[in-house]
């Protein structure tokens, strides 16, 4: 039932902070897309933190259950974090003029991640003999992206650093609304998926 109240108020918030990203004025049209880029990437950091508690919790239990979630939790923030990347080097053509420049660490990094992360996927796919240790251990490992990829950010030569951006009252506030309707839509696939699963595992 809680899966259903969070996806109904995740959809919400995403349906009216979407339709004030169109609308709400702005000197510089790019900068629309901050309310993609900026939630996706922020809500990614949050599925692969889950997907690296999950994964250790995993190997002081044993339990399959736990790594379920940890492989769905990677797998959802794997498919933000090319969010992100897309949105970020859109905006970075209409700001830099290019889609993507090796100087700009955070941009190396970010894609360093997303190799990391698909090559897990891909292993996981071959990996037959004790796969899910296997899983937990790159899963804890690649995490070290996580963190690298975001204080990037406080020395990257042209993305602009957390908290930097002048935005208006309003355009932040809408900036809330579009992440906290990202975390309650990741929130309520989570909690779905972990229900249909906790069955078979009981």
């Amino acid at each position: 039932m809680i899966e259903k109240v969070l996806l109904a108020i995740g959809a919400v918030a995403l349906v009216f902070g979407g339709y004030n990203a169109m609308t709400l004025p702005t000197k510089i049209e790019s900068y629309r897309i901050v309310f993609i880029h900026v939630p996706s990437a922020i809500t990614s950091y949050l599925a692969f933190t889950v997907s690296f508690l999950y994964s250790i919790l995993y190997l002081r239990s044993k339990d399959s259950f736990k790594d379920f979630v940890a492989n769905a939790s990677a797998k959802i923030g794997l498919i933000l974090a090319v969010i992100a990347f897309v949105t970020g080097a859109i905006w970075a053509k209409s700001t830099w003029g290019t889609y993507f420049t090796w100087y700009e660490i955070r941009e190396v990094l970010v894609l360093l991640l997303i190799f990391v992360y698909a090559i897990y996927f891909s292993i996981r796919n071959i990996v037959e003999s004790e796969k899910e240790r296997f899983s937990a251990l790159y899963l804890i490992i690649a995490f070290v992206t996580v963190p690298f990829s975001y204080i990037a950010g406080f020395f990257s030569p042209l993305h602009p650093r957390p908290f930097e951006a002048e935005f208006s009252f309003e355009w932040r506030l809408n900036l809330f609304l579009m992440i906290f309707g990202f975390f309650t839509s990741y929130a309520s696939y989570m909690l779905w998926i972990a229900k249909a699963k906790k069955p078979k595992s009981s």
